[in-house]
């Protein structure tokens, strides 16, 4: 890990999981994402939100009647690149990353990569304060 991933968090982390993101669709299909936001949803669950980047191969499936096609293909790729989107979430938020779900849709074009992380130290029961009900 960089000193600089060392150094990044809140706004800045998001930012930088949304550019490392697009740089790695880009990287291995050609074009990337036109848009990405990434957002926590609590404390173990981070939301990637891409959009626009349809290939012009995919583009014109599309049009032509073929989204299933398109859709099947986008799943494959996710898939393929699974492993590394778990490894720069895992990177760049020093958490494993414990499950991982994608999904796109095509008219808007959008894809969403939902990571859920291994719970913090402070969250882990072995270290969180004792939260037992009183007894009655």
């Amino acid at each position: 890990m960089t000193r600089e991933l060392e150094r990044i968090q809140g706004g800045e982390l998001l930012a930088a999981i949304s550019n490392a993101m697009v740089r790695l669709r880009k990287e291995h299909a050609g074009k990337g994402p036109t848009e990405a936001k990434t957002y926590w949803a609590g404390d173990d669950m981070l939301i990637v939100l891409m959009g626009g980047g349809y290939t012009a191969a995919e583009e014109t499936l599309y049009q032509e009647g073929r989204g299933d096609t398109v859709r099947h293909s986008r799943q494959a790729f996710q898939d393929v690149l699974e492993g590394r989107m778990r490894e720069i979430i895992g990177d760049m938020t020093r958490r494993e990353v414990v499950a991982f779900m994608s999904a796109s849709h095509q008219s808007p074009d959008l894809a969403l990569e939902v990571f859920v992380l291994a719970p913090t130290e402070s969250d882990s029961p072995t270290t969180a304060r004792d939260q037992t009900s009183p007894e009655g």
